[in-house]
């Protein structure tokens, strides 16, 4: 047993640690100034005070892990599992082999993902990184269609675990503005000792990845600071036709620990550029019987590209107090930059071509766009499409749109250990700003001048901000002999969001306007769980979530001085499990009913002739999941999981149908949600002995329910050509097989100590299904024309990879 050390007697002498100390307990005082009035907690340090730091290490890394008796469905995908991913793989991928999620995305890697976790869509889902919060503010969520999907704020190789909390998670867990989960992604940190490697992949589709990583370990003479840093790039030909993508991966990393490793200060800085095409519309499945399954047009004929770039530096202190009181804080900033290229042939814009290629032509959304000299709040554009390209659709057959925008926060956070009850007292006050300095422009080829004033159909003084400010108080009271936890616990939010609009299109209003809005919402939560006998655990929770509207929402009102703005949409959570944690078996089976009120939705005010933003949608999802996992022996695993999720709207309402937002339309009460599949699996085996380690993984996914078009030639104006769910046309269910093998050479020659070959093979079979499939019209002039047909996207079909990497140590 190791030995208890005493305090030393003057702990808080470090003049840096004191700052940090005050700083952060400053930052707390207006949030729990109403606490204090009615608690007290005893700080006083005696220097004959007997510290546990194996009990204070055990009980402190739980907060960091999650116990076995949270109240909440939770799903960890470890670093194992994240290692020994595929090229082909991103972070969101990875989330399908946890209950109820369903994803998938255009391309090798991060290119275009589709998410969903109970039926509940990615832009409605909380995200975070090491606790701060990855999605956009602004949008509250992950982003506006076709923004920022090239890429992502942080790669598969840059961290070591994953913890997914469908539903309403408790406050410390929750992250901001989610109605239906939270991912929480844990960046790789440097260890103790110094290890180096280098790395590369062949892959199918002409996809390399190449690399090298070194961990410094205790530096000498440093108090125990380690550094970590990867640098990687991957390139691929996209496993559908014309879809090139490239990605760089940066990450940096250093914990400095002080007061014998129970404190520590962290320094993350992640950065990650991207560029590559994606399809904004898929294809005809007319012409994938024609030409196949992967067909793609020439780049020359149509195409998206997009080039975004991701910043991220997160500086982060954990204090031990004492044996009752730890306090920390994460400092952080993050800036994007986007860059979105669209051209489309102008014979397809024409509508004598029957199907729709891609929306990224300024014809497709605005229509022809006459030159103006501009005006009071109008965009000046004096460039003639029909002059210089003899046509408007041919004028306007390409775009550019330019932008970015840069998040600052703080997280502090308070973790008090009572004899009965562990307190977690947090916030977040953070501001994200978006512009100005963008821009967007159109003309009839991508080699265009960008000129303010001339083909600009953007204003780059527009300029949008939203400060958030957020605090929470949760509690877990321990009862009955430590069998009964009670977790209360209560979010309050107050969001403040300006949009600056100089100039618009059409002059209407016509002056530059600024729209302004405050929210605020209070987020109860409560959790019961009970230590039952044999290693069992019952537990049950409700909780509330709320994700506040996109500032892209916010409009002006008649008078041309109101902002009409969206209140929030919200969920009230119910879920009930029970859990088996033993020594080499993992069980858990739960329920879960969730009610979403107040969604999102666009129309027209024909009274006023305004188009507007309104929380009038509701939403239920409910289901059942199962997942498991067993040590058969300390070579053979299996793991696995199933799920059922029903989800239907409960009222009419224009809507967002898809997940990927890119299908807007009508629904209907009683409608189940399109894209989102009933049932969903998965099983894996894992063999691991010595150096050899092997695992065969199989998922499925369920039949999907697809979407339609309803007719130009509906009564209701507000029905024509809209999109709706289909129940009686519903996407094929699928299997997937995946191979992952590796095998670690030991060497011991100057410096290299193994050497590791791996093998990855994804969808085994080579099994070809669709991810998305639906029947539309083609747009044209904002109007759908010709007769309706199929589009749909391909599933990856099978994806090799080999991979070798030495250690040097």
């Amino acid at each position: 047993m190791q030995q208890p050390l005493r305090t030393p007697p003057h702990r808080v002498s470090n003049a840096t640690r004191r700052a940090v100390n005050a700083a952060v307990l400053a930052a707390f005082a207006v949030m729990i100034a109403p606490l204090a009035a009615h608690a007290t907690t005893d700080t006083s340090q005696d220097s004959g005070k007997v510290v546990k730091l194996k009990e204070i290490k055990k009980k402190y890394q739980k907060l960091l892990i999650g116990e076995k008796n949270i109240a909440s469905a939770m799903s960890v995908i470890g670093p194992d599992v994240i290692k020994h991913s595929s090229g082909a793989e991103s972070v969101y991928s990875l989330l399908k082999q946890t209950p109820s999620v369903n994803e998938y995305q255009q391309n090798i890697g991060p290119g275009t993902p589709v998410l969903t976790v109970r039926g509940v869509r990615m832009s409605q889902l909380a995200q975070t990184l090491d606790g701060i919060p990855m999605t956009s503010l602004l949008s509250g969520g992950q982003g506006a269609f076709l923004n920022y999907n090239v890429g992502t704020l942080v790669s598969t190789g840059q961290i070591e675990g994953i913890h997914v909390y469908p539903g309403v998670a408790p406050p410390d867990r929750g992250g901001f503005a989610t109605v239906g989960g939270t991912v929480d992604y844990t960046t790789i940190t440097p260890t103790s000792k110094f290890y180096a490697n280098l790395f590369s992949k062949i892959g199918s589709f002409s996809t390399d990845t190449y690399g090298a990583d070194v961990n410094s370990g205790n530096i000498p003479g440093t108090g125990g600071l380690k550094i970590y840093a990867r640098l990687s790039q991957t390139q691929t030909d996209g496993y559908i036709q014309n879809t090139p993508a490239r990605y760089t991966d940066f990450l940096f990393s250093a914990v400095k620990p002080y007061d014998y490793g129970l404190s520590k200060v962290t320094a993350t800085v992640i950065y990650n550029r991207a560029r590559g095409y994606l399809i904004s519309a898929p294809n005809a499945v007319a012409e994938l019987d024609k030409y196949g399954i992967f067909y793609n047009y020439p780049l020359s004929e149509a195409s998206t590209l997009q080039k975004n770039q991701y910043l991220t530096a997160i500086l982060g202190d954990s204090t031990y107090i004492n044996s009752h009181l730890v306090i920390g804080a994460k400092a952080f900033y993050i800036q994007k930059h986007s860059y979105l290229a669209g051209y489309l042939q102008p014979s397809y814009i024409l509508p004598s071509y029957p199907y729709q290629v891609n929306f990224n032509n300024p014809y497709s959304g605005y229509g022809p766009l006459a030159p103006t000299a501009g005006g009071p709040g109008v965009i000046p554009h004096t460039y003639d499409p029909v002059a210089v390209f003899g046509s408007y659709h041919a004028g306007e057959a390409a775009q550019i749109n330019k932008g970015g925008s840069h998040t600052i926060g703080i997280a502090p956070k308070i973790n008090i250990f009572l004899p009965h009850n562990d307190i977690t007292i947090g916030g977040l006050i953070a501001q994200e700003t978006a512009g100005p300095g963008g821009g967007s422009y159109f003309y009839g080829s991508l080699n265009m001048p960008e000129v303010y004033g001339y083909n600009s159909y953007g204003d780059p003084a527009d300029k949008a901000q939203r400060t958030v400010y957020s605090g929470y108080v949760s509690d877990k009271i321990n009862l009955i002999d430590n069998h009964l936890h009670i977790e209360p616990g209560v979010t309050i939010t107050g969001v403040s969001s300006s949009n600056y609009v100089a100039a618009n299109l059409y002059g209407s209003p016509p002056n530059a306007y600024t729209l302004s809005n405050y929210d605020k919402e209070i987020l109860p939560y409560l959790g019961l769980s009970y230590d039952l006998p044999d290693d069992l655990i019952a537990y049950a929770s409700y909780g509330k979530g709320a994700r506040f509207a996109p500032i892209a929402d916010y409009i002006l009102g008649p008078s041309g001085s109101t902002t009409l703005a969206p209140g929030p949409e919200t969920v009230n959570a119910y879920e009930a499990g029970i859990r088996y944690v033993g020594k080499h078996l993992y069980l858990n089976f739960d329920g879960y009913w969730q009610n979403m009120h107040g969604m999102f939705s666009f129309y027209i005010n024909y009274l006023t002739g305004l188009a507007e933003y309104a929380n009038v949608g509701e939403e239920q999802m409910k289901g059942l999941e199962f997942s498991g996992k067993y040590e058969i022996d300390p070579t053979w695993t299996v793991s696995g999981h199933l799920s059922y999720t029903s989800a239907n709207y409960m009222n009419s309402f224009s809507a967002n149908v898809t997940p990927f937002e890119g299908q807007y339309g009508y629904v209907f009460a009683g409608d189940p949600l399109a894209s989102i599949p009933n049932w969903l699996a998965g099983a894996r085996l894992t063999y691991h002995h010595h150096n050899f380690r092997a695992s065969l993984s199989e998922s499925y996914t369920g039949p999907q329910v697809t979407t339609y078009d309803l007719p130009p030639t509906e009564a209701n104006p507000l029905l024509q050509d809209a999109t709706t769910p289909n129940p009686g046309v519903r996407l094929d269910p699928y299997f997937l097989t995946n191979l992952q093998a590796s095998y670690k050479v030991p060497v011991h020659e100057d410096g290299l100590s193994s050497l590791t070959v791996s093998l990855n093979v994804d969808n085994l079979l080579d099994n070809r299904y669709y991810l998305h499939y639906y029947q539309a019209y083609k747009e044209y002039a904002f109007a759908g024309v010709g007769a309706p047909y199929a589009e749909a996207y391909p599933g990856m079909p099978r994806f090799i990879e080999v991979g070798l990497s030495g250690r040097f140590s």
